[in-house]
């Protein structure tokens, strides 16, 4: 398009080279967008997913103290959920995002009263929750003794 300015003639506009070039670049942002957008995600599906373990683990052990009765939480690796009991009462069933499944567990983690911590399942007997999105490795440590809870990244 040309317009008058007094006695010159200006065009506006941009060149098909322009508009390759801008075209271009964004055809190259969206790629790396697309190539590294999955792997982001299941990145974060594992940490969030560990994440989570580690507050109810927390808040099992908190609730356990508080209210003077034992807590436990059972984990379910063959389809990958965990559900929480007050004794004996299922408090809360939660699953894990998809793609995210136990690498290593124990079958339960029980707070008692008077704030001691023990597992069971078949071995080891040890309070790491191993969490894999077949890439990378999440554990969740539960201390024995003391019941502290703390999050791993390997």
């Amino acid at each position: 398009m040309k317009v008058m300015q007094g006695s010159k003639m200006l065009s506006k506009g941009f060149t098909l080279l322009e508009v390759l070039l801008v075209l271009t670049l964004l055809a190259g942002a969206g790629f790396v967008l697309l190539v590294k957008l999955p792997v982001q995600m299941e990145n974060r599906n594992l940490s969030l997913a560990s994440t989570q373990i580690v507050q109810d683990l927390r808040e099992a052990r908190t609730s356990a103290l508080a209210e003077d009765v034992w807590y436990e939480i059972r984990f379910y690796e063959s389809n990958d959920t965990y559900r929480i009991y007050r004794e004996g009462s299922l408090v809360k069933n939660s699953s894990l995002p998809q793609k995210i499944s136990f690498a290593n567990r124990p079958s339960t983690v029980r707070f008692s009263a008077g704030g001691t911590t023990s597992f069971v399942g078949s071995p080891p007997l040890t309070g790491t929750i191993s969490l894999t999105n077949g890439k990378s490795t999440r554990n969740v440590i539960t201390a024995l003794i003391t019941g502290r809870v703390r999050e791993e990244v390997k």
